[in-house]
């Protein structure tokens, strides 16, 4: 069996602002933040069990460039045709670099990203693959009524 690891990583404003050492994004230059020490702290022990290391990676809640269009289910590598990132170092600095690039907006709805992976596990239709989906988040979640049905189906 197959292990597929993914990442959804919460980009809305209830963080707070990632210059300011009070939220969950802040980028220190001596260590990593919240954020960035839950993913490492995960993905280093799954990843020895995903052998491909390849791993899909997403984003929600933002603004996105050019244009500032609020995005729910973005790739963190800006691919959409493949949202892969080589091992946990890759999808860190994938991380990283949209931290960097994208306006932290809202509002958090966890229903677009996990419809996104479910669609990716309807594919394998014969049972060889186990589809995990890692969300990290300050837990305000505005959807509700959607993400429970997005789960239940």
């Amino acid at each position: 069996t197959q292990l597929n690891f993914t990442v959804a990583i919460d980009f809305t404003a209830s963080n707070g602002n990632p210059s300011q050492p009070t939220s969950l994004h802040y980028m220190s230059p001596y260590q990593m933040n919240a954020y960035a020490m839950a993913l490492k702290a995960v993905g280093e022990i799954i990843q020895d069990y995903d052998s491909d290391k390849l791993f899909p990676a997403y984003g929600f809640g933002a603004k996105l460039p050019p244009d500032g269009k609020i995005s729910h289910a973005f790739p963190l590598n800006s691919n959409t045709g493949n949202p892969n990132c080589v091992a946990i170092e890759g999808v860190l600095e994938a991380y990283f670099h949209t931290l960097r690039t994208v306006q932290l907006y809202g509002p958090t709805n966890f229903a677009p990203v996990i419809n996104q992976v479910a669609r990716c596990a309807a594919e394998v239709t014969d049972g060889s693959q186990y589809f995990v989906l890692l969300m990290i988040t300050d837990g305000v979640i505005s959807d509700m009524a959607q993400t429970k049905e997005a789960v239940v189906n």
